[in-house]
């Protein structure tokens, strides 16, 4: 389902806009992150609200984006492991597609003991595995060689990105969630809610969206969109005790919205 009607496109057209050189102070790849997992309806609501506080990233004329993630993990999914066992000082890796320009990039993503995300990353090229400066990004960021990592998993979704350079901060609104597995099968379409997450320096209630959720009796949720596809796509061989809740959260949202729970996939 392809939620960005009319109406959203509309409320998207009354915001001022940027683009990505104009983010200075907001661009925050040293930062920290709080989730919110919410009901689909809630969507115009939330863009009512935000317009007046925030501006959107356009590009190519477009308010919408479209990306494709690749994720790397070992043999064993240490990566998963790590992030359900609570680890700090843990990694995340992915070949990022932005598919309305056809540009890519390799990502290492840090979580550290401060909790604090750390996005590094470079430009590469289809063949992600065979480029000596991705081997070289790889072995900097995580000690590994880049030949013990393999695509664990892909997929993709559809972006809204609003920003505030005086606070300054940042809010990725992400929907049409989709996973699929390394070879390309399995593909799970989630539907139902989407995915907020506000992106600021330090941690601050004083946040325009931040002071609009506990009046419509919402909270943050932790959520990664890694490990929930690694959930979807192998519950059957993995442990995910530490993401049962964030499921049955997602499970309980798609049912209100009278769509099929996540289970039954």
């Amino acid at each position: 389902m392809n939620i960005i009607n009319h109406n959203i496109e509309q409320l998207l057209s009354n915001f001022d806009s940027h683009n990505l050189d104009d983010l200075h102070h907001a661009n925050l790849q040293d930062r920290v992150d709080s989730k919110f997992i919410l009901p689909l309806a809630f969507l115009p609501i939330l863009l009512k609200a935000a317009r007046n506080y925030y501006s959107v990233l356009e590009i190519n004329g477009k308010r919408t984006s479209n990306y494709f993630n690749q994720y790397f993990d070992t043999q064993e999914m240490n990566f998963y492991k790590d992030h359900h066992n609570g680890k700090l000082n843990r990694f995340k890796v992915r070949k990022r597609t932005y598919l309305d320009t056809q540009t890519q990039y390799l990502e290492v993503k840090f979580k550290n003991n401060h909790k604090r995300t750390i996005k590094s990353r470079i430009r590469c090229s289809n063949n992600v595995q065979s480029d000596d400066n991705n081997h070289s990004f790889i072995k900097q960021h995580l000690g590994y060689d880049f030949t013990q990592l393999s695509i664990s998993q892909q997929g993709g979704y559809q972006r809204i990105a609003l920003a505030n350079e005086a606070i300054p901060e940042r809010i990725t609104i992400d929907f049409n969630l989709w996973y699929q597995s390394s070879a390309g099968q399995d593909r799970l379409d989630l539907d139902g809610f989407f995915i907020v997450e506000l992106k600021q320096q330090k941690h601050s209630k004083n946040s325009p969206f931040y002071q609009l959720m506990p009046h419509h009796y919402f909270a943050p949720t932790a959520f990664s969109k890694y490990c929930i596809g690694c959930v979807l796509l192998n519950q059957h061989t993995i442990k995910y005790n530490r993401f049962k809740p964030t499921l049955m959260k997602l499970s309980t949202i798609s049912q209100s919205n009278q769509h099929t729970a996540l289970w039954s996939h």
